[in-house]
């Protein structure tokens, strides 16, 4: 789901807001996106050391075998080198000598690079896992705070009387069935080396499954997006947005109000995307359900 869109849909609806809670949200996913780049220089650096390792390994038995080959000419019977009457054979024996020499200390110098190499990179390898546990760190207190902060939110939110779907946290239906295969959070492709984020749930499904709305609302929005086709976005109280996306047939019509668990559209054979929002900030909905996912 691209990021840009939904936040530039999103902010034409609710504009921009400051509260303690939004901060919160919008620093937790600053930290995310921190986390998912430091993981992956964390995993190419392990890799090059590994390489490196390697590599050492391979020098060290080709100068293992040089030494042991040093030491056969150290027995060598100079004599017969030179008792040749041909000055031709003798200019090529000390031509094999010089070659032999500038070759071996080629092999030393090249094995000494590798050892700095390796010993900066285990240097470079322990602190990208301080900086890691450092931010992982951040993001726990963070979360801690969100958490907090919400909880004095739902306080007021009571005692004024006000709707808010944050007094439904815990008790929102999930937006279809099955197991979310990816979840909130920064991911690394190991293969093609590249960091991402999910900003909200990833099923995999089979087509023609039920869509759910999580809570109650309004339709808001209803269009097909880049990469994930037809989507449906419903705004709540207080300026919370779910946004389902990747659907078959949307049946909720725009500016329709749902109700919680109301069917508002089709799964497709493809992936389907959930997510949730608070203003223009993406928020992990996994405490949110009432059915552990």
């Amino acid at each position: 789901m691209s990021n840009t869109i939904l936040i530039f849909l999103i902010s034409i609806i609710c504009g921009v807001a400051f509260a303690n809670d939004q901060n919160l949200e919008k620093s937790i996913n600053l930290t995310l996106d921190k986390k998912a780049q430091i993981d992956l220089e964390l995993f190419k650096t392990d890799e090059t050391v590994k390489e490196l390792e390697n590599n050492i390994r391979n020098k060290r038995k080709v100068l293992l075998q040089r030494t042991r080959a040093l030491g056969y000419l150290n027995n060598f019977k100079w004599g017969a080198l030179m008792s040749y009457d041909s000055p031709l054979v003798f200019e090529r024996n000390l031509r094999i000598l010089s070659k032999l020499n500038k070759f071996d200390l080629s092999l030393f110098k090249d094995y000494k690079s590798s050892i700095r190499n390796l010993a900066q990179g285990r240097a470079d390898l322990s602190e990208y896992q301080k900086e890691l546990e450092k931010i992982i760190a951040d993001l726990k207190e963070q979360e801690k705070q969100l958490l907090d902060q919400e909880q004095k939110n739902k306080t007021q939110l009571s005692l004024e009387n006000k709707k808010s779907l944050l007094l439904l946290k815990g008790k929102l239906c999930a937006p279809t069935e099955g197991q979310a295969k990816l979840s909130f959070g920064s991911y690394r492709d190991e293969q093609n080396e590249y960091a991402f984020l999910i900003r909200g749930l990833v099923y995999e499904v089979t087509a023609g499954k039920n869509i759910h709305a999580v809570g109650p609302g309004q339709v808001i929005f209803r269009d097909a997006v880049p990469y994930w086709g037809e989507t449906l976005i419903v705004q709540h109280d207080d300026n919370y947005f779910s946004v389902y996306a990747g659907l078959k047939k949307g049946l909720a019509e725009l500016k329709t109000a749902v109700l919680k668990n109301d069917i508002i559209g089709l799964t497709s054979e493809s992936d389907f995307y959930f997510e949730l929002r608070h203003f223009e900030n993406p928020i992990n909905p996994k405490s949110w359900f009432k059915d552990n996912l």
